[in-house]
C-alpha cells in the first residue's frame, strides 16, 4: 500500500467519531458552541462564506454569548422543506436563557443562519428610550412643542417602510451578487426615499414646525426597531443610535425648512440624500463586517452632521418661538 494512502487512512482512523459524523447544520451548531469557525467552514456554500466570514461569526456569537452567557447546549425542535431547501431549527440552552436558530442548507451546504423571533419586550427599552432622549433634548432648548408636525414626522415612516425595502431588494431579486454594489445600493436607496419625502413636508414649515417632523419621524422610527428588538433582541447601542437617528432627522427637516426660505432648498436635498447614503451604506457594511470601528464610523458622521445644522439653526428656532410670543 502506498505511504501516502496509508497515512491518510490513519488519520481517518484517528479522527473523533462525531467529527466524522458531522452534518452541515450541526457543523454550524458545533461552531456556535465552540468558537471554532473551522468546524463550519468547510460547509458554507460560496455566498455564504462572502457574508458570514469568520469575523463574521465572531461578532455574532460574542452578541450571543454575551446577552444569553455560555452555550451549554442544543437540541433540534423541528426541520421544514421549503423549495429545495432544509431549514433546521435549534434551541440553544445558554446560562442565562435558551433561544432558537435556524440553519438553513441546500445541496450538502449551509447557506442560512439566523437567530429566529422570540417575544421580548425589555428589548423595546434601550430604542425607546434613545428616542425619547433625543426628543427631550431638543425640547429642553426650545420649549416648544408642535404636536401635529409630530405625528406628521411619524406618519412619514408608514409609505418608507413600504416602498423602501422592496426597492432595496430588487438587485438581488434581479441575481445581483455583488457586495460592494449592494451595500451601496441599500445606502442610495434609503437616502432617495426618505429625504425627498421629507424635504416635500417640511419645506414650506416653520422652522420650529419642520423640526419637529424631523423628530416625529425620529420617534416613528424608534417605535419600529423598538418592535424588532423585542422579536430579535437587542442592548445598550440601541439607545445610542436612536438618539443620534433622532437628531439628525430632526436637523435634516430643520435645514429643509431655512434653505427653503433662502432659495436653497434642492442644493440642502442633494446634500441629505448623499449624507443618508453614506451613513446607511455604512451601516450595511456594518452587517457583512461588524465591527467596532465601523460603528462608530456611522455613528460620527451622524452627530456631526446634527451637531453642524443644529448649532446653526436652533437659536433661530428659539428667535421664531419669541417673535411669535410677542405677536401674540
Amino acid at each position: 500500500m502506498p505511504m501516502k494512502r496509508l497515512l491518510a487512512i490513519l488519520v481517518l482512523l484517528l479522527l473523533p467519531s462525531h467529527v466524522l459524523a458531522l452534518t452541515p447544520q450541526e457543523a454550524m451548531m458545533e461552531a456556535l458552541k465552540t468558537g471554532n469557525y473551522s468546524l463550519v467552514s468547510p460547509y458554507l456554500s460560496g455566498e455564504m462564506k462572502k457574508v458570514f466570514a469568520e469575523k463574521t461569526f465572531g461578532v455574532i456569537r460574542e452578541e450571543l454569548v454575551n446577552e444569553y452567557g455560555p452555550i451549554k447546549g442544543y437540541e433540534l425542535e423541528k426541520t421544514e422543506k421549503v423549495d429545495g431547501y432544509s431549514v433546521y431549527y435549534y434551541r440553544v440552552v445558554a446560562e442565562r436563557g435558551n433561544y432558537t436558530v435556524s440553519v438553513t442548507v441546500k445541496d450538502g451546504k449551509v447557506v442560512g443562519f439566523h437567530l429566529v423571533p422570540g417575544f421580548n419586550p425589555k428589548k423595546a427599552l434601550y430604542p425607546l428610550l434613545g428616542g425619547l432622549l433625543g426628543l427631550l433634548l431638543l425640547w429642553f432648548y426650545i420649549r416648544r412643542f408642535h404636536t401635529g408636525e409630530l405625528i406628521l414626522g411619524a406618519v412619514l415612516l408608514v409609505p418608507v417602510l413600504i416602498i423602501q425595502p422592496p426597492l432595496q431588494m430588487a438587485p438581488e431579486y434581479a441575481g445581483i451578487k455583488n457586495g460592494t454594489f449592494l451595500i451601496l445600493w441599500t445606502g442610495l436607496i434609503a437616502g432617495l426615499v426618505q429625504e425627498p419625502l421629507k424635504y416635500y413636508f417640511s419645506r414650506d414649515k416653520s422652522l420650529g414646525e419642520a423640526l419637529y417632523i424631523g423628530v416625529g419621524f425620529g420617534l416613528g422610527e424608534a417605535v419600529y426597531v423598538a418592535t424588532l428588538s423585542v422579536l430579535f433582541g437587542g442592548g445598550f447601542l440601541g439607545l445610542i443610535e436612536r438618539t443620534l437617528a433622532l437628531l439628525f432627522h430632526a436637523s435634516t427637516t430643520l435645514l429643509f425648512a431655512y434653505s427653503w426660505r433662502n432659495g436653497r432648498g434642492k442644493e440642502a436635498l442633494l446634500a441629505m440624500v448623499l449624507v443618508h447614503w453614506l451613513t446607511d451604506s455604512i451601516a450595511s457594511y456594518w452587517h457583512v463586517n461588524p465591527s467596532t470601528e465601523v460603528i462608530i464610523a456611522g455613528y460620527t458622521v451622524m452627530l456631526l452632521t446634527a451637531l453642524v445644522i443644529l448649532i446653526k439653526l436652533l437659536p433661530l428656532v428659539r428667535e421664531e418661538r419669541e417673535e411669535t410670543r410677542v405677536r401674540w
